[in-house]
C-alpha cells in the first residue's frame, strides 16, 4: 500500500495543488546546442549532396554535348578533348599518346552517366 504523506504530490481531489512548474528554460538551454547542430549536420550533408549532384550534372551534359564518334562501352573509359574552334569530342585515344587539349577522362557506367576517372 502507498503511503499518501511520503508522496510530493496530493492523492485525493480536495488535497492541495503542491505541483512546482518545471524550469524548461533550463532544459532548452541544455538541449539547444545538440538540436541546432544535428540540423546544421543535416543542412551541410545536403549542400554536400547538391553540390556534389550539380557537378555529376555537370559533366555529363559536357559529355554528351561533345561528338561521339563510336557507340561507348560501359564501363570502359573515354578521354574528352576540345578543338581550337571550342568543340568538344571524346576518343579511345589517352592523352600520353597525343598532344590534343585534354578536358578529363570519363568512364560510362551502367546507369548510362559518365564519372570522373
Amino acid at each position: 500500500m502507498i503511503n499518501p504523506n511520503a508522496l510530493t504530490y496530493g492523492v485525493v481531489p480536495s488535497a492541495p495543488a503542491s505541483l512546482k512548474p518545471v524550469d524548461i528554460e533550463t532544459w532548452k538551454a541544455t538541449i539547444s546546442p545538440t538540436f541546432k547542430n544535428y540540423f546544421l549536420e543535416e543542412y551541410n550533408d545536403i549542400v554536400r549532396q547538391y553540390e556534389s549532384l550539380v557537378r555529376k550534372y555537370e559533366i555529363n551534359k559536357m559529355v554528351y554535348e561533345s561528338h561521339i564518334g563510336v557507340e561507348p562501352i560501359i564501363g570502359h573509359i573515354y578521354h574528352l578533348y576540345q578543338r581550337s574552334n571550342g568543340n568538344r569530342f571524346l576518343s579511345l585515344i589517352g592523352p600520353e599518346h597525343t598532344s590534343w587539349n585534354h578536358m578529363g577522362s570519363y568512364r560510362l557506367s551502367a546507369q548510362f552517366s559518365w564519372e570522373e576517372v
